[in-house]
């Protein structure tokens, strides 16, 4: 502390406060040393601005050099008050050191890495399902689609051929929001950022299949920002990626689990949590795992549902003769 003298009237002291020239002013009463000898607790009177910060802390520092006076005085009845202001001072005066557990900034790196990943789900999930909708709606006008129908290519090859670079077009999509994300979070290559790119990777899929399912349900390149806001935007909100799960109402929580944002940001606050990865994590981390990669296949099954009429995929156990 830095003590400035200061006049005993109250506008000095207003305007020492007004112009910052002191953050706290104390006042100790005349008969405070005869109080603390009767063991009786002295009013002390501060001011300070409103809502300061350091009314907080130099009360907390003068409270606990009372507290331990008045331990002092209960535990050496026999020794004098000069004594125990002697054994006072000198305790408030020592000073301890903290060390962190090794794993503590272990798990305060991976925490920070599993909130940028998390974002993947919307900004990811939202350019592979932005630019896969656009190409494939491109596709299904008329004109182009009358022109590839005379190609000697079947429609069900084209559509193979469509879906393949769409799906090599993500992988790419994915390497660069992975790069950017582990630049990011300073993330290395060992068992954390192994399953954090793992994890990316089966969302990877979801976007894909719900990308190429959606295509063919639309014809509207208006409706792309549409579902982009609503539904890949929202989910993400409701999921705990831009909002914390803990000020959600339950209900939220509920709706979220039926979209694969939910899943895939429970993996990412799993993995960064997790420090020495056992049976546990094993069994959460395939469990929402499951559900993602049954998602992918739920929007893939819908999708050459929705192509079966333009000959699409089709999946047959027997040759037909």
């Amino acid at each position: 502390m830095h003590v400035v003298p200061l006049k005993k009237q109250q506008a000095a002291i207003d305007d020492a406060i007004f112009f910052e020239k002191v953050d706290y002013v104390l006042t100790i009463p005349k008969n405070f040393s005869e109080m603390i000898e009767q063991n009786k607790q002295p009013d002390l009177t501060t001011q300070t601005k409103p809502n300061s910060f350091n009314k907080a802390y130099v009360d907390s520092i003068i409270n606990t050099y009372l507290t331990t006076f008045q331990f002092y005085r209960e535990a050496f009845p026999e020794k004098s008050s000069q004594e125990i202001v002697q054994l006072t001072t000198d305790n408030v005066k020592t000073k301890g050191k903290i060390k962190f557990d090794s794993s503590f900034a272990l798990i305060k790196a991976n925490r920070s890495a599993g909130k940028v990943f998390s974002v993947l789900a919307y900004t990811m999930f939202a350019s592979i399902f932005s630019l896969i909708t656009l190409i494939n709606l491109s596709f299904n006008k008329p004109e182009i689609k009358r022109r590839n129908s005379c190609s000697p290519i079947s429609n069900r090859k084209f559509s193979r051929q469509q879906f393949l670079v769409g799906f090599l077009f993500s992988i790419v999509v994915w390497g660069v929001f992975v790069s950017f994300a582990k630049l990011f979070s300073n993330i290395r290559f060992d068992q954390h950022g192994i399953y954090f790119i793992l994890n990316t990777f089966l969302l990877l899929l979801v976007a894909l299949s719900f990308s190429v399912f959606i295509s063919g349900l639309i014809s509207n390149m208006d409706m792309v920002s549409g579902i982009n806001n609503v539904f890949i935007l929202g989910s993400a909100f409701i999921s705990g990626i831009f909002v914390p799960t803990e000020i959600l109402p339950d209900i939220v929580t509920k709706v979220a689990a039926f979209t694969p944002s939910y899943w895939y940001a429970k993996n990412c606050s799993l993995i960064g949590k997790t420090v020495h990865f056992d049976a546990n994590f094993s069994a959460d981390f395939q469990f929402n795992a499951l559900i993602l990669l049954v998602f992918a296949l739920l929007f893939f099954l819908l999708a050459m549902v929705t192509r079966r009429d333009r000959g699409g995929l089709k999946i047959s156990f027997a040759k037909t003769a």
